[in-house]
């Protein structure tokens, strides 16, 4: 199997693991008893990346999920994402994005920050799905290419072997 494409599938593996972390603490909270100690401890670390305000945050089984409505937004998004990676760019010969795809996946989450900061417009839970979501689907065709690039060019270096040539001497 080709080095990018196995990079690819433990990408995809680790967005898939991701997302299914993020919905199954609601679900190990609305189990009760031990199983909220298993939520809860699944939920620390999502902490690091996300507020998790309550009010923020979409619910399932009447418990929030793992982080708020944006980075949910963007996790499931970016797993779409990089399901339908593929589809458009082939996995095996990665090229440099145009970094302006970047720009273009930012613009609409910063201008709905920015918007709502100043007053013009109210922040929503739908405008912070909404965003999440662009920035989320657009971001693997920055992420992959650079990602599977770096593993074709690490394993497509020759290997240079330091010894000596018979009868050589080290000064």
């Amino acid at each position: 199997m080709n080095r990018s494409v196995a990079a690819y599938l433990v990408i995809l593996a680790g967005a898939f693991l991701w997302c299914a972390l993020i919905v199954a603490v609601p679900f190990l909270a609305h189990a009760g008893g031990g199983a909220s100690f298993w939520a809860d401890v699944l939920r620390e670390p999502f902490h690091r990346v996300c507020h998790q305000l309550d009010g923020r945050s979409l619910h399932l089984w009447g418990e929030p999920i793992a982080v708020c409505s944006r980075c949910s937004a963007i996790y499931f998004a970016f797993l779409a994402g990089t399901l339908l990676y593929p589809l458009f760019r082939d996995v095996r010969r990665p090229h440099a994005p145009s970094r302006a795809l970047l720009i273009l996946a930012l613009m609409p989450m910063l201008l709905d920050v920015a918007l709502g900061l100043v007053g013009i417009a109210e922040v929503t839970t739908s405008s912070r799905l909404v965003t999440g979501a662009l920035f989320g689907l657009l971001i693997p065709f920055v992420v992959l290419p650079v990602a599977l690039g770096a593993v074709s060019e690490r394993h497509a270096q020759p290997t240079i072997l330091l010894h000596q040539p018979k009868g050589s001497v080290d000064a």
